[in-house]
């Protein structure tokens, strides 16, 4: 099969990135239309920002590099990257765009929340999303929904010319204000990287419509360089929280992290909840 895209290049050169993609592509959730809806995306990406090869893995492999660094580091300490360092550095929003690109093609964890959120979501007259990163989640719902507005505080430009008007981008804090309902909100791979993960709750609850449903993932013991909040693996606070909010949960699934490198207990869980 000829060579056709950046992204299919490096999962079939780069030694490591096919032995990552193999790992996934033998999972039990494994969905090949899907794998090619990730790497289409990708595609359009590297594209947008002109990025080679050799730049997308430079970028992916640093991440590696230091996560694994971090995550002995955890394994020794108990603390995160920004516990023993409040003035760590990132990598630049294009660089961790694509981290966070590839990491759906190489890491079962993060293809199976990008599975659950396209199977899971149902029809809907108006989806918002709070947190964009490189916008990859809005493309695989975005045509259930009549209206889709989304929330970042730093808005990477391919997203505007991407999605064009088909999506109300608001470079601002999203504060659950206005009349404004939506029949499904999507908070994916957000609540760790805030101070206070509950008062985002409370104002999606504001906006959510009286059948609507609330998307989520939670993240434990994932050292990540920003993440500022992690959830214990048992998950009994946080659900006793959501259930003082007045929220139900109607779905929850746990995502182990499967590395090739020693295991510290990583994690996701995903919710869907509703009123």
């Amino acid at each position: 099969m000829p060579i056709s895209s950046v992204t299919r290049e490096l999962l079939i050169k780069k030694r490591l990135f096919t032995v990552l993609s193999d790992q996934v592509k033998d999972s039990e959730f494994y969905d090949q239309n899907l794998y090619d809806k990730l790497i289409a995306y990708a595609d359009a990406y590297i594209a947008h920002h002109k990025l080679t090869p050799k730049e997308v893995s430079k970028s992916y492999l640093s991440f590696i590099k230091e996560y694994n660094k971090d995550a002995r580091l955890f394994d020794e300490t108990g603390q995160y990257p920004l516990e023993l360092d409040a003035d760590r550095g990132e990598p630049s929003r294009t660089a961790y765009s694509i981290i966070l690109l590839l990491s759906t093609l190489l890491t079962f964890h993060r293809l199976r929340i990008m599975q659950l959120i396209q199977n899971k979501t149902e029809l809907g007259e108006a989806g918002l999303f709070i947190g964009c990163g490189p916008g990859l989640e809005i493309d695989l719902v975005r045509s259930k929904f009549t209206k889709l507005v989304a929330y970042d505080l730093t808005l990477d430009p391919f997203l505007r010319g991407y999605y064009f008007d088909s999506v109300d981008f608001r470079n601002a804090y999203f504060e659950g204000k206005g009349k404004e309902k939506y029949s499904h909100i999507y908070l994916i791979e957000l609540l760790e990287h805030l101070a206070d993960p509950y008062e985002i709750l409370i104002n999606c609850k504001k906006v959510l419509d009286e059948k609507g449903q609330l998307f989520l993932t939670t993240a434990t013991n994932i050292p990540q360089f920003d993440h500022l909040y992690n959830f214990p693996a048992d998950h009994m606070e946080f659900d006793e929280k959501l259930m003082e909010m007045g929220y139900s949960i109607l779905y929850s699934e746990d995502i182990v992290h499967d590395y090739m490198t020693k295991s510290i207990g990583s994690a996701n869980k995903f919710y869907i909840l509703t009123h």
